[in-house]
């Protein structure tokens, strides 16, 4: 549905981005993924026709949009990150306002909008001004106008920042919901929101695309780095840090906590198998109790510095 070719963006001599290469197939949801300033705006408005770029070609469902940049804009839907919306206007005719811009046919266009309100759930606030909304409904509202006329694409920018926790998992269950219906790209840099939404991931850093990974490939990677936080008692810390090395000699043991009748450590092994073994058959001969033996999460975070 997107095709992405060497696509660059230079201000003078400062690089936006440079040499951008992806592709986005239909029904699935991307997220483009990177720290403040890497060039996802920047790839966002050339997908959307709001710049040309200095080079390179994106297209929309086979149509470049910049030699045909009405067809191709008429197959998508853009959500920026702060919605263009209009505050002294009720939700209904702010969407029959944006229905008559896409030229939605006039026997259609009511019904269009309440499919849009049913599924962006604004049906009880759909006669109040937007300006009385809160942040959270007015993404929706944004989200809305994005997919008023059934868009095959649709492409949000920063669609979570400045939600609260509720309004984030709301957000988030919705843009799920627009799987299959519509290939959507979301611009974040809140990566373990992004996590909980996407199926595949762009990480781009310093205006270049340093690695795309599937969601199954991004859980291999936060399982290579996740470590196993282990509780111990009966010895002395430096008794039980020596026990956990003397398990294995590749593997990496660091003390996280210790008090007078525990302490804790970090593990990191590529063997959890024979690790867990060891553990379990060594400890109760060498007068050692296990307390707590936990997986630790990996964040998102940890896993987008090391990919750039």
């Amino acid at each position: 549905m997107i095709q992405v070719s060497n696509l660059s963006k230079f201000y003078g001599e400062k690089r936006a981005i440079s040499g951008l290469n992806f592709k986005l197939e239909r029904g699935e949801i991307v997220g483009l993924l990177g720290l403040n300033g890497a060039g996802k705006t920047t790839t966002i408005r050339i997908l959307t026709g709001f710049l040309i770029p200095s080079a390179g070609d994106a297209s929309i469902d086979g149509k470049s949009i910049f030699d045909f940049p009405l067809e191709a804009k008429q197959k998508i839907g853009y959500l920026p990150e702060t919605p263009p919306l209009y505050e002294d206007l009720s939700i209904i005719d702010y969407l029959e306002f944006v229905g008559r811009i896409k030229k939605i046919p006039d026997d259609s266009i009511q019904s269009e909008i309440q499919k849009v309100i049913e599924k962006t759930n604004l049906k009880e606030v759909s006669e109040k001004l937007i300006g009385t909304l809160s942040l959270g409904y007015r993404k929706r509202v944004g989200i809305a106008q994005a997919i008023l006329g059934n868009p095959e694409i649709v492409i949000m920018d920063e669609p979570i920042s400045g939600l609260d926790p509720k309004q984030i998992v709301e957000i988030r269950n919705l843009i799920r919901s627009l799987a299959g219906d519509h290939t959507v790209l979301i611009s974040s840099h809140i990566l373990s929101e992004i996590y909980k939404t996407c199926d595949k991931f762009l990480f781009i850093h310093k205006g270049m695309l340093k690695q795309e990974l599937s969601l199954n490939k991004l859980e291999e990677e936060m399982n290579r780095l996740a470590g196993w936080e282990v509780g111990l008692s009966g010895k002395s810390t430096s008794e039980l840090k020596n026990f956990l090395l003397q398990l294995n000699s590749n593997m990496n043991v660091s003390e996280l906590s210790s008090t007078a009748e525990e302490a804790s450590f970090l593990v990191k092994t590529p063997d959890v198998k024979q690790f867990k073994e060891s553990l379990f058959t060594n400890a109760i001969s060498s007068g050692i109790q296990i307390e707590s033996l936990k997986k630790q999460d990996v964040s998102l975070e940890q896993i987008f510095m090391e990919k750039i």
